[in-house]
């Protein structure tokens, strides 16, 4: 039973790609904003909270790549924007997470920078290979909308990660260090 409590924060990411790409297509309509669209971060902001709660542990980068490339599979086709983002996320949270309080504001303050450059680094991606063609305006009010959903997605998800990041650490059997 402790190899399945190493893969617990696996597991849950599988389900927060799942309810993502679910909230994406039967949200999409509550997550407008007249013409301006939010994305669905529900998997961004969990992999972000992994390494704000949990930043010693140097295997949850790996596992935000390995959920970035599954989740470009799944949502693009291409393996890119998911695999660089995620694994970056993680990696600068677990080192902003050293010298940040650990409040809920300035946890908040972190996800919201880092979705906002989520949606920023997918625009930009887009616009590079001429997927997109929206303009500096749209991405902007895109930001702006994309900034109150993710609020409401970190307020959900604050507490439900930071249990899952503490208890169950990502391939590290806390077993071992109990009495």
């Amino acid at each position: 039973m402790s190899i399945l409590r190493k893969w617990v924060l696996a597991i849950g990411l599988l389900i927060a790609l799942i309810l993502d790409g679910v909230a994406s297509l039967y949200l999409h309509q509550f997550l407008d904003y007249g013409s301006f669209n939010a994305a669905s971060v529900i998997l961004p902001i969990s992999v972000m909270l992994i390494g704000l709660f949990d930043d010693t542990n140097e295997n949850e980068i790996w596992l935000a790549i390995g959920t970035g490339i599954i989740a470009d599979i799944y949502f693009y086709g291409i393996i890119g924007i998911y695999t660089v983002f995620l694994a970056f996320a993680c990696w600068i949270c677990q080192r902003i997470a050293r010298f940040l309080p650990e409040v809920f504001w300035a946890r908040l303050i972190v996800i919201l920078l880092g979705t906002t450059l989520f949606v920023g680094y997918g625009w930009f991606i887009f616009k590079a290979v001429g997927i997109s063609t929206a303009s500096i305006h749209a991405l902007l009010m895109c930001m702006l909308t994309n900034l109150g959903w993710s609020i409401v997605f970190f307020i959900l998800l604050y507490w439900i990660w930071g249990n899952l990041a503490q208890d169950y650490p990502f391939l590290i059997d806390l077993n071992a260090y109990r009495v």
